[in-house]
């Protein structure tokens, strides 16, 4: 193939002035960028869209979904045919700012929460307190005390 289209460029470039040169140039020149020129916005992004759900398909069914793929996609082409693309492109466009929409205030609600949960975290940290010295509790001595011990003095 590589092989083929080099040929074809070389050919292309070297008799762009003779009659082979002429007809090559107005069919593999010419005629696609006229046909890419009457290409539409809403045209491009259904062949996207189609494009993008022959590829859903075959990831989630392989060999089955392009299958299915292969039979829907003439009436489909037929059918958006029959009707003004940008419509439903302008509803395509809608739905997908709704969605986007709900997905952007899920997420902001989301990111709300989570900066209130560390702003909350970081206020209920106790402050540092400073550091005194404690003065320790002086325990009696009873074994080094001269005085008898009460209890004692009933059985004496």
């Amino acid at each position: 193939m590589l092989v083929f289209m080099t040929v074809t460029m070389l050919l292309l470039a070297a008799v762009s002035t003779t009659g082979v040169g002429r007809v090559l140039n107005r069919l593999l020149v010419e005629t696609p960028a006229r046909r890419l020129n009457a290409l539409s916005p809403g045209r491009i992004a259904f062949y996207a869209a189609l494009g993008a759900a022959g590829l859903i398909l075959f990831g989630l069914f392989e060999l089955e979904g392009l299958r299915l793929f292969s039979l829907f996609t003439p009436e489909l082409i037929l059918w958006f045919g029959m009707f003004d693309v940008a419509v439903f492109l302008d509803v395509f466009i809608l739905v997908a700012a709704l969605g986007a929409t709900a997905r952007f205030r899920a997420m902001r609600a989301a990111l709300v929460q989570k900066v209130s949960q560390v702003g909350a975290s970081l206020r209920r940290r106790p402050a540092a307190r400073p550091r005194a010295p404690k003065a320790r509790p002086v325990r009696a001595d009873k074994t080094g005390s001269a005085e008898p011990d009460p209890g004692w003095a009933v059985f004496a």
